[in-house]
């Protein structure tokens, strides 16, 4: 997978993010199922099927369905056509003119269970190699740089049985709805030499191998990867599903073997001929489908498609997905229909039970049953397998959920289908749980069986299941009627895999809504939920009573575990329980759906929308001592929704980690109190979230306005009263006391798992233990609830009532934004809440008083060696951070590399977006250089990073199982420098082109209404630690970074204006700020290493050990903060520029 890790200049703070060459094994919860030999309902109506006659191709284009046919939200204003090509491919088009992406993808049905059983990742590696150049773009670099230079990223995943390619641009062209713009003209025809004339280069297969070797090392520490792979290891082997899909090094040279980053020890047999043979098989244009949307009109980009996608070779066949039915009297006539015996999980796979010890501690118990394909004919009609997920994982009182959740037994339960192919899929069933739950574990699983016995019983009542069908449809064709448009590229690759499933006026719709309730159905597929058709796995960090010899090591990702046969006599009592529990009982019809759909914008007597209104800010509804309350009444996206945000600024949160441990708590026990009432409000649109951050509480409702403020008194009354309860203490109480336990149990075991992310993200971590001034380390809120200090004083129920008490009725200042569906009038009624449960209780939050938090000021090399007394161990950083990873079988290193660039108050608008423009050509030039031509890690990425306090970086990130964390730095170092040359060889085209691209991507409209609240919300938070002087949002923040980008070649710096600059000036001012700031011999030069170590590499590691200018430990950091100043925290656009 290509990972790329970039910084969000919209919001000042980075994400991660998958973006490139990218890879996905649909890993939802990790699964596989199959038939057993239990008895089925036969099935005497007549068979339904899927059996189609293969399209024949054409001399012309075919609309096969244009924009009138299609089903669509009522939101949706994009014009749509489904057409087939002269060569048989189908592609579906979309015109959409407001959108500032286009994009595209093609599905093709091939995936890794599609490897030759000799060259075990080969669908996979296939993917890789598609990009690294074609007959007519031979370059491996072309295809990314060219969509880099145009706003654009491109992505690729492998899956079972498919692998999906897509890509975005940003066109920057004022008459793009016109025409197609020449950026998605350009990378459609690049995407569709990939289906035309690969070239397979032999010069790049070994590199590229030893790219799909490290992805699969990355995935080492995870359990997902490891959970997954272990059932298809459980499965049977001559079944495909069976394969081991990611491939490696070794697999795909049968035998290769990496002994560096350019070495190898064998280089076995590589797969040239087996790709080439692949891509004749499956990159067929039957076998693919490809969606675009754009901004042209739908002729224009039907004559793109035709001159670019057109070219493909003809051919003529069948798709796995038009599998004709055997003739057969069982209900679901295609499973197994695809691969034929044996099955995946036949009577010698299921009826098992597997004690799993997983790598972060976990307590899980997950029931596989047996099912058929969700393409079967009549599933996909009545969609049985819905209602049932929707009983099983109910969380509402009388629920499994509820019953073992009030016995402090439970930490989540979810249900549903997770492995679906062409032949079987998979319903689970999984079980988070307490300690006291695994302590249990046989008790749950009774309970288990006895739910699924309730509802089972339950079928016989007819009209009650189709009820619960009915309800469940209401809810889909709620939200597919409101349904907004969103990122234009998920659509894409979606849609194209759905176009091998639906009629094409049915595209949009899809599976959001089923046919009446078919009793027959239902209890066919019922009929396999049942344990003489399932698989348990239990993930436990240990089992009693299991010898050493009897654990097992799964082969490819090393999974621990241990096999037993279920007992018949168990399995007797568990498909028919002798007693239910009286407590379970079947849920209440949902109260909860809205009826009222009205538009507030309607009712109001104001002028018709202008576009002016459709992009103003909110406005301030009330302002005065300790509060300020954001509104806007929608007008532009017309969906009867509503969002209401409220930031509680409190000092007492992050006083202490003891007081951020309890609030944390706090906010766990609330969630579970409050699911079993409002659990029907979220199924029918309506959710909320109360979170602790260093700054106070932060609430936020989402959902339809008509049951929004119900949700919101019941969250604010039951926040104060919960309150009240912790502070009387676990005799009063004693079902809050197992919720307070558990959430207790829960946030240190998530707090300790933190030991367990990838070598990357812990460095990520680390340097922001020393970029930040106040900030507290894992091990300090580990040491409140585990250890000496929390055993003489440990954390209570009582205490932590007085501790959310003061952060919520203490000294309070209140920020908030109600957007959407509500008028001014409903707006006020959200302060009269926030009045009465917060504000009357409280004091205004003086200025002083409030949080702030400041950035570190990283040293020069020479402030280092003032600080620490001689030379420096690294010629590349003035300060090292080193750490080693917790889990011995981690086999990568990382580094961040941050080199510092400033804070707001230094770089003012120009030199943010400097900062951007330089990270924005970073991170292209990086990872084809560190990455794709050196090899040194499958995770390479440069990006902006901004930490609390208004710091900013240019961050270089490399995960690597083939170097040490020293060498990863001399090649960043060497690649510095090489960029700088870059930087300086940019011709004024090629820099207005690229300054283009960040400038369009900047300027990205938002897409739906809560993309909008994001926005606005975000730009509003940014001001709630500053003082009133500068607490007015900046919401034309971004819009003025992009004027500083707005550059032409043909401009002379002389000829410059504040709408027009000159590209030679921008280039200027990118060379002296780099030279300023991250030339090896720059001023300013500013430079963290944070360096994580794997086991093998330890002897680093030691040696560096209390070496000057090393730091080795959280005691180091705090030492060297004493010598470290801090930023200014005014925010540069409060700056008079």
């Amino acid at each position: 997978m290509r990972i790329v890790i970039r910084a969000s200049i919209l919001l000042g703070y980075w994400v991660s993010a998958s973006n490139g060459f990218a890879t996905s094994f649909s890993t939802p919860g990790g699964g596989a199922g199959g038939l057993s030999g239990v008895g089925r309902t036969k099935f005497s109506r007549p068979q339904a099927t899927v059996a189609e006659q293969a399209p024949t191709c054409t001399t012309s284009t075919v609309i096969l369905d244009d924009d009138p046919d299609f089903v669509k939200p009522e939101p949706d204003q994009r014009k749509y056509r489904a057409i087939r090509l002269p060569n048989g491919l189908e592609c579906l088009l979309v015109s959409s003119p407001e959108s500032d992406v286009e994009a595209a993808a093609v599905h093709v049905q091939a995936g890794h269970m599609d490897d030759p059983a000799d060259r075990p990742g080969l669908a996979h590696f296939h993917e890789h190699m598609l990009f690294l150049g074609t007959d007519k773009y031979p370059d491996e670099a072309e295809y990314e740089a060219f969509l880099s230079q145009n706003g654009g990223s491109s992505n690729a995943y492998t899956d079972m049985e498919d692998t999906n390619y897509y890509f975005s641009v940003s066109p920057n062209e004022e008459n793009a709805t016109e025409r197609t713009s020449t950026a998605l003209t350009g990378g459609l025809d690049r995407l569709a030499q990939f289906f035309i004339a690969p070239s397979f280069d032999p010069s790049m297969v070994d590199r590229e191998l030893r790219a799909i070797d490290s992805e699969y090392r990355n995935s080492f520490t995870s359990d997902a990867w490891r959970n997954y792979q272990l059932l298809k290891s459980c499965a049977d082997q001559e079944h495909p599903f069976a394969k081991f899909g990611c491939g490696n090094y070794n697999t795909l040279t049968q035998g290769g073997k990496i002994v560096n980053s350019t070495h190898s020890e064998d280089i076995g047999s590589l797969p040239v001929d087996d790709l080439l043979q692949f891509w004749k098989t499956y990159y067929q244009t039957y076998n693919l489908r490809l969606c675009v949307v754009a901004r042209a009109g739908l002729d224009a980009l039907q004559q793109t498609v035709e001159d670019t996608f057109g070219h493909l070779p003809p051919s003529e066949g069948t798709h796995r997905r038009k599998t004709v039915a055997a003739e057969t009297d069982e209900v679901f006539s295609m499973e197994y229909a695809q691969y034929g015996a044996p099955p995946a999980f036949g009577p010698d796979q299921l009826r098992k039970i597997r004690n799993v010890v997983p790598l972060i501690e976990s307590r899980v118990i997950k029931l596989y049953f047996a099912t058929p394909p969700l393409d079967d004919p009549l599933l996909k009609q009545s969609r049985p397998y819905r209602v049932l997920s929707h009983l099983l994982g109910h969380e509402a009182p009388g629920s499994l959920h509820a019953l073992l959740n009030d016995e402090g037994l439970l930490t989540g339960l979810t249900s549903g289908v997770g492995i679906d192919t062409s032949d079987f899929s998979l319903f689970s069933l999984t079980l988070g749980l307490t300690p006291k739950g695994m302590e249990q574990k046989d008790r749950v699983l009774d309970l288990t069986f006895q739910w699924i016995a309730l509802l089972r019983d339950g079928l016989a009542d007819e009209g009650l299941m189709k009820a619960y069908h009915d309800e469940l449809n209401q809810i889909s064709d709620m939200n597919f009627r409101y349904r907004e448009n969103g990122d234009p590229t998920d659509f894409c690759s979606r849609a194209a895999d759905l176009m091998f499933s639906y009629d094409y006026s049915q595209l949009l719709v899809g599976g959001s809504s089923a046919s009446d309730y078919d009793p027959v159905v239902a209890k066919a597929f019922l009929e396999r939920i049942t344990p003489d058709n399932a698989m348990i796995n239990i993930l436990a960090p240990s089992f009693d009573g299991v010898e050493d010899s009897e654990w097992v090591t799964e082969k490819w990702y090393g999974a621990k575990y241990h096999v037993k046969d279920m007992e018949d006599e168990q399995i007797r009592e568990w498909k028919h329980p002798q007693l239910i529990d009286e407590r379970l009982q079947l849920p209440e019809l949902n109260a909860y759906i809205p009826t009222d759909f009205s538009l507030r914008c309607d009712q109001e007597p104001e002028a018709p929308t202008s576009d002016k209104d459709e992009i103003a800010p909110p406005e301030v509804l009330v302002e005065r001592a300790g509060l300020r309350i954001w509104h806007k009444m929608d007008k532009k996206w017309r969906v009867p929704k509503t969002f209401i945000s409220l930031s509680l600024q409190s000092p007492s949160v992050y006083r202490s980690p003891r007081t951020m441990t309890l609030n944390r708590i706090y906010e766990r026990v609330l969630t579970d109190d409050l699911n079993s009432f409002v659990y029907d409000a979220g199924l029918a649109g309506c959710g909320y979230r109360v979170s602790g951050v260093p700054t106070g509480l932060r609430i936020s409702l989402r959902g339809y306005s008509e049951k929004l403020p119900f949700l919101l008194d019941t969250l604010t009354t039951r926040m104060l009263s919960l309150i009240e309860e912790l502070k009387e203490g676990p005799e009063k109480h004693p079902g809050l006391a197992l919720k307070f336990s558990k959430a207790q149990d829960n946030l240190l075991r998530a707090t300790k798992n933190y030991k367990l992310d990838t070598p990357y993200e812990i460095a990520n971590y680390n340097s922001r233990l020393i970029l930040e001034e106040s900030v507290w380390y894992v091990d300090n809120y580990i040491d409140e609830m585990e250890g000496e200090n929390a055993e003489k004083d440990p954390l209570t129920m009582e205490e932590c009532g007085r501790v959310t008490e003061e952060c919520l009725k203490g000294r309070l200042k209140t920020e908030g934004i109600c957007i959407g569906n509500i008028n001014a009038k409903e707006a006020q009624e959200v302060v009269d809440v926030v009045d009465t449960h917060f504000l009357k209780t409280s004091r205004p939050l003086l200025e002083v008083e409030m949080p702030t938090f400041r950035a570190m000021k990283l040293p020069t090399k020479e402030e280092a060696k003032k600080i620490f007394g001689s030379e420096l161990p690294s010629p590349v950083a003035s300060l090292i951070y080193q750490e080693v990873v917790f889990s011995e079988s981690e086999e990568n290193n990382a580094i961040e590399l941050l080199l510092q660039a400033g804070c707001d108050h230094d770089l003012g608008y120009e030199g943010v977006a400097v900062l951007d423009m330089i990270s924005h050509l970073a991170y292209t030039s990086a990872y084809n250089q560190l990455r794709t031509k050196e090899q040194l890690g499958y995770i390479v990425s440069a990006f902006v990073r901004k930490v609390a306090g208004g710091a900013w970086s240019l961050a270089v990130v490399i995960q690597s199982s083939v170097a040490l964390p020293s060498v990863l730095e001399e090649r960043t170092a060497a690649w510095l420098t090489s960029f700088r040359e870059e930087l300086e060889n940019l011709s004024p085209e090629e820099l207005e082109q690229e300054a283009g691209a960040v400038v369009a991507q900047l300027l990205e409209r938002d897409t739906q209404l809560s993309e909008e609240v994001t926005t606005m919300w975000g730009e509003i938070l940014a001001t709630e630690s500053l003082p009133a002087s500068m607490r007015s949002p900046s919401f034309g923040r971004v819009e003025r970074i992009a004027k500083e980008l707005m550059v032409s070649a043909s401009c002379k710096p002389e000829d410059e204006t504040p709408e027009l600059k000159s590209a030679a000036l921008l280039k200027h001012k990118m060379l002296d700020f780099f030279d300023k700031h991250f030339a090896d011999e720059a001023p300013e030069r500013r430079v963290l290493s944070t360096r994580v170590y794997n086991h093998k590499s330890r002897t680093e590691f030691d040696a560096n050990v209390e070496k000057p200018g090393v730091l080795s430990s959280y005691s180091d950091i705090r030492h060297l903060k004493q010598f470290l100043p801090t930023y200014p925290v005014a925010p540069y656009w409060a700056l008079k520029q």
